[in-house]
């Protein structure tokens, strides 16, 4: 009996300097990172490890020209889209992409595949790629650890950056929205209530991307019929004016900056002065 109270106590033991093995957290040489963003109608999200230069020679040495890199470190660089966007004028539809590069000292390749199991480049396969277009690398100030990013953010489109070392390469991702965002309008009034909040979201989408002006009128004011607030009185006054009708522009343009002011709300009613001032001038 003593004996198998022993060995239990012993498989105890080594049970617990297990689970304390496997608990056991320390700095990783290349840490992950995500970044994400917001543009048009889509997402994009990037999953990435961070590999340093540690005082090694990067690009022409670490990372060989004319060799495909997993850009980064680990896994596969991760590329994650919500929304169809275009690539270097390619189609590319809502999902998770692997994000491979060929380095070149004058020209980088780009590769989005449809693979995000790999780890490292190992599996690789030319036919899964999604899309593959060359790139022209820059030169910028030095940059210890390898960096992706999202930058000029527009309506339509963001620059995925890239750099490391002294160099950077960047490209653009489109989002061609308008078609998407009319479909969205027509299904959201045809589903919904319909509160003045939707038909001011959905005259606003039409004066900003000057659409039918005619039917952003009509949604401007029956936003307003169902109740008066100074930011749909602006777009009822926009959608005068995108009519041609500035003397009713003017007069709901003048009624929503005196009720943005008495909200005191000054950066609305700036915007709003500044349009008065144009449409009593037509």
């Amino acid at each position: 009996m003593k004996k198998y109270l022993v060995l239990c106590l012993a498989l105890v033991a080594v049970f617990t300097q297990t689970i304390e093995a496997q608990e056991l957290e320390l700095p990783q040489p290349s840490p992950w990172a995500q970044v994400s963003q917001k543009f048009g109608l889509a997402q994009t999200t990037l999953t990435y490890s961070r590999p340093a230069m540690k005082g090694r020679k990067i690009f022409g040495g670490l990372v060989p020209y004319g060799e495909m890199w997993r850009t980064g470190a680990n896994k596969a660089t991760e590329l994650k889209i919500e929304g169809t966007v275009m690539i270097n004028n390619q189609k590319v539809e809502a999902g998770a992409y692997s994000l491979f590069t060929i380095p070149g000292a004058t020209e980088w390749t780009i590769i989005i595949n449809k693979n995000t199991e790999l780890w490292g480049t190992g599996g690789y396969k030319q036919e899964e790629d999604v899309v593959r277009f060359t790139v022209t690398p820059t030169t910028t100030s030095s940059t210890e650890s390898f960096t992706m990013s999202f930058a000029n953010v527009k309506d339509n489109s963001v620059t995925l950056e890239m750099y490391w070392e002294t160099t950077k390469v960047s490209f653009e991702i489109k989002n061609e929205f308008v078609e998407q965002g009319k479909k969205n309008i027509e299904e959201a009034i045809a589903a919904a209530e319909n509160t003045m909040g939707l038909y001011n979201d959905a005259a606003e989408f039409y004066l900003d991307n000057k659409l039918d002006a005619k039917l952003a009128l009509e949604w401007a004011q029956k936003s307003v019929a169902q109740k008066e607030r100074y930011w749909n009185v602006y777009t009822l006054a926009r959608a005068y004016a995108a009519n041609g009708m500035y003397k009713e522009a003017v007069e709901y343009g003048t009624k929503s900056h005196t009720a943005a002011t008495e909200a005191k709300n000054g950066g609305f009613a700036q915007t709003v002065a500044t349009d008065l001032e144009a449409w009593k001038k037509k």
